[in-house]
Formats: C-alpha cells, structure tokens, sequence
C-alpha cells in the first residue's frame, strides 16, 4: 500500500539523543533530503535503538520494561529530541527521564503550522 498523498505521511526530519540506549552524545541525525533509508550494521551496534528513541519521544514506550533501562548504562539522565513535518506542520518532541526509585520523565510538544509556505503561528505546550 503506497501513500499517494504525502500530506498524511510522518516525515523524520532530525534525531537528537542523549544518554539513550547505546548513544552517549552523538551527532544529530539529520534526515532532511533522505526519502528512503537503510538500517544496517552489525548486531547490537544500535539499529533499532533509534527506532525506539522515535517511539520513546512520541507515546513514551519502547522495548524495554522500564523506561529506566534505556538509560545509557551508569548514567542518570537521557533525553530524546525528534522533529518531523506531518500535514504540512512541523513538530519537535523531546521526552527526557531521570533514573531513580521515584524516576520522572517530562514531554515537550511543539509544533510550527505553514499554509502556502509561510509560518502561521508557533504554538508550544509542555506536558
């Protein structure tokens, strides 16, 4: 099934890890200009921990248990920052955690709305 209308499609538009999984403090990933992609390299050289940092941002869950397993091992904080254009607006999640008994996680939802190419409005709302 192809999506004819690109409109309805969630486009990644760039990934900011901290502290996630096997990431430290890499570089940003920017997927601007990239319209099909391939994940590959070796077993656990961090493939489908990218995957769950996107799930992670947007609905809080991932593979793991407990969200403080995807903490980078002796750390104890991380965070997630993922932007992508959907319907024509442009949205940046960052969903951030700290370890500990009595862990806590907070969300940052912003969105950028464009009609024609100009920028509408900006609206920010913290969860």
């Amino acid at each position: 099934y192809a999506i004819r209308n690109t409109s309805y499609a969630m486009i990644p538009l760039a990934l900011t890890l901290h502290n996630f999984m096997p990431y430290r403090d890499p570089a940003p990933l920017d997927f601007s200009g990239i319209h099909v992609a391939c994940l590959a390299g070796d077993n656990g050289a961090g493939k489908s921990a990218l995957l769950d940092a996107m799930t992670w941002a947007l609905w809080g869950r991932a593979r793991a248990r407990r969200d403080d397993e995807l903490i980078h091992q002796g750390q104890t904080e991380m965070s997630v920052e993922f932007t992508f254009s959907l319907s024509g607006n442009t949205y940046r999640v960052v969903r951030a955690r700290k370890a500990g008994a009595r862990g806590s996680s907070a969300l940052d939802l912003q969105t950028r709305q464009y009609r024609a190419g100009r920028l509408l409005m900006n609206i920010f709302s913290y969860m």
